[in-house]
């Protein structure tokens, strides 16, 4: 199943690329945590961990990082116990700030993989909803912390 959702940030476009990758768990009501388990110099590659709850459930993921190019796009891909997830950022300097598109994917695995293309239909809504709140977090979150630097 595949989502995508939008949001316009009334910031520069460094600033929105920064907090998006760096500040996750500030800004994002699902991340709960997140650690860096290896950098590489230029990123990509990268592993992390990420520990998220959503309506009440708690769930880890190990995630590699497979796009990094400041400020325009980054990219990562998380495995946990029932999900692969891709999420795919592309940031567009616009006369407001900055567009920023976020694209994932979810595949399911074990019985998931079978639940998700049945119920993807009736969980797409609810899903594509989730990522448009998280985005207007998102927007929240850097466009409050440029108004305390100002």
């Amino acid at each position: 199943m595949s989502m995508k959702a939008s949001v316009l940030i009334n910031c520069p476009i460094h600033a929105v690329f920064e907090c998006t990758n760096d500040h996750v768990t500030k800004w994002s009501s699902i991340v709960k945590e997140e650690e860096m388990l290896n950098v590489t110099p230029e990123k990509v590659g990268s592993t992390f961990r990420t520990i998220t709850n959503e309506h009440g459930r708690e769930m880890t993921f190990d995630g590699v990082v497979t796009k990094y190019n400041p400020p325009y796009e980054s990219g990562i891909r998380m495995e946990g116990e029932a999900f692969r997830l891709t999420a795919d950022y592309c940031f567009k300097e616009v006369p407001q700030g900055t567009r920023v598109t976020q694209t994932s994917t979810v595949q399911g695995k074990g019985i998931f993989s079978i639940l998700i293309p049945i119920m993807g239909f009736f969980m797409k809504k609810s899903n594509c909803q989730a990522l448009q709140n998280e985005l207007n977090q998102l927007k929240r979150f850097c466009e409050s912390s440029a108004d305390s630097e100002a």
